[in-house]
């Protein structure tokens, strides 16, 4: 296990380089600018949507109340939900199992490198743990989330986002990956370099699994798809078609067109 920022006298800042509905705080890729842009479109002509990290900002920050310990596992570079939340967080600790991963990583009062599934921290350490695009990269999710209701306080709260594999893009992916094509997609459609394509297992990415790995452990404050146009809008023609097919699929009552599953869940 190493210990990559060791305890700071002061909280880290992250700086705004861009406000809007969604802030940034990083340079984007022109791939990732071209999201936000539909992302931000879609909020404008949808007013009581919210993107997926939009959402899960807003339901941690009516939990914090300044004292509280929160710990990011799959920290990698940044999580928004700690970056928007940071001066109500009175401990922020993020675990990686990747160390070239979190290089960029400024939102954290520590970092250390280790296994999900055997954290060095003593039970009940934790009021908040936060989980983004990490659920999918886990080989045995049932460890993990023994881990993290271990290491939660009673009444912690557990905030993640995962892909829904039942989205039709991403099961087309899943089948290009097995023709080795998928890190030219992931380069060529959202910006992500070769590095930062991790391995993929999505045995937690479905509300079913979920809810299995949830029994006995966490009550599910909050369980369901969101819907992000950003994904397969490349022009004005390809978003709308985009809005068209997913109101299509949803009178039908599919899942394929909601590419993430989002959640609150509390221990028991």
């Amino acid at each position: 296990m190493l210990v990559m920022r060791s305890k700071l006298q002061e909280k880290p800042k992250s700086k705004i380089l861009k406000h809007g509905y969604i802030n940034i705080y990083s340079k984007l890729t022109n791939q990732e600018d071209r999201q936000i842009y539909y992302k931000t479109l879609y909020k404008k002509q949808n007013s009581d949507w919210d993107e997926s990290m939009v959402y899960l900002t807003k339901k941690l920050k009516s939990f914090l109340s300044g004292k509280e310990k929160l710990l990011d596992i799959g920290c990698g570079n940044g999580s928004y939900l700690v970056d928007e939340n940071r001066k109500k967080i009175s401990w922020a600790v993020g675990i990686d199992s990747d160390k070239q991963a979190v290089g960029k990583n400024i939102c954290l009062d520590e970092i250390l490198i280790g296994d999900f599934g055997v954290m060095p921290f003593a039970s009940g350490s934790f009021d908040v743990v936060t989980g983004l695009w990490v659920l999918e990269h886990v080989r045995n999710p049932e460890k993990v989330f023994n881990e993290i209701h271990r290491v939660l306080k009673v009444g912690g709260k557990f905030f993640f986002a995962t892909p829904n594999y039942s989205f039709l893009p991403l099961r087309l992916i899943r089948f290009i990956k097995f023709l080795k094509f998928n890190y030219i997609i992931n380069e060529r459609l959202f910006g992500r370099e070769r590095k930062d394509v991790f391995e993929t297992y999505y045995k937690a990415s479905s509300v079913v699994a979920i809810k299995k790995l949830s029994k006995n452990k966490f009550n599910i404050i909050e369980l369901r798809t969101n819907f992000d146009p950003s994904y397969t809008s490349f022009s004005r023609i390809t978003y709308s078609l985009t809005k068209f097919l997913h109101l299509v699929s949803t009178k039908f009552g599919f899942e394929i067109t909601y590419p993430h599953i989002i959640g609150v869940l509390e221990k028991i």
